[in-house]
């Protein structure tokens, strides 16, 4: 015979988004034999989104049984403490981020390769969309909670925004970007880092004014394309300086 159980949950910082009085507490009822993070991840809370937790002040991992009376504190990555690695669930991301985005996060994506960082996108299939984060150590980003709630999974990041400059802001604070980025040196559409290319063999490429007011081209190794600096990236680099550098 089963009955009920009841768990305490607390969560803080930007876990709250997930609840639907996000004032941060959850009192939660389960049967069985249930781990603290397929519960956490009934509340509402993908596991990727979580960095500790810890019962009676002491960390546990994903895999501990819940018990009757269990009172959680569940944290998000921390930004300005210092916490042991050995206590968090979901590992601190390390070295440049790469990201690997859902199909309805396109213009991100471009926004994202604008910056300069390496940003997949166009797979539909959810199981090859995480296999494929899994497989290259980037971080899925997403505004489907279900996907991100897939086991497999390491990194990942729910994108609050539906606005896509204001997306690029927030993963830009999220990851601290700012430190990372290499503006205008990726194809906005093939996410492959461009190569210098000598203004006279683009002579026929490009057109004629655009080619006796520019002397310096790149090209994407992959679809062709030839870039200079004209009005877009005079529209994109103020965007970039004002918005994400605040400068006036």
């Amino acid at each position: 015979m089963t009955y009920e159980k009841t768990a305490l949950f607390r969560f803080f910082g930007r876990l709250k988004d997930f609840l639907k009085k996000n004032h941060g507490l959850v009192v939660h009822t389960f049967c069985g034999f249930q781990t603290v993070k397929d519960r956490i991840e009934a509340i509402g809370v993908p596991h990727v989104e979580v960095s500790l937790i810890t019962l009676r002040g002491e960390p546990v991992g994903f895999d501990y049984l819940v018990k009757d009376g269990d009172h959680f504190f569940v944290y998000p990555e921390f930004e300005n403490v210092e916490v042991p690695e050995e206590w968090l669930v979901t590992p601190r991301y390390r070295g440049e981020p790469r990201f690997v985005l859902d199909v309805h996060l396109g213009k991100l994506a471009k926004l994202l390769r604008i910056l300069g960082f390496d940003a997949f996108f166009g797979e539909e299939d959810d199981e090859k969309l995480c296999a494929h984060a899994v497989r290259r150590n980037a971080i899925l980003l997403s505004r489907d909670t279900g996907l991100l709630k897939r086991k497999e999974l390491v990194f990942g990041y729910y994108v609050r925004s539906t606005d896509p400059r204001e997306q690029l802001l927030e993963v830009v604070n999220r990851y601290d970007l700012k430190k990372w980025m290499k503006p205008f040196t990726r194809c906005v559409e093939c996410n492959v880092e461009f190569v210098d290319v000598e203004k006279e063999k683009v002579k026929d490429r490009v057109p004629p004014r655009v080619f006796s007011l520019f002397d310096e081209y790149v090209e994407c190794p992959s679809c062709g394309r030839v870039y200079w600096k004209g009005t877009h990236y005079e529209h994109m680099l103020e965007f970039i300086e004002r918005t994400i550098l605040n400068k006036k």
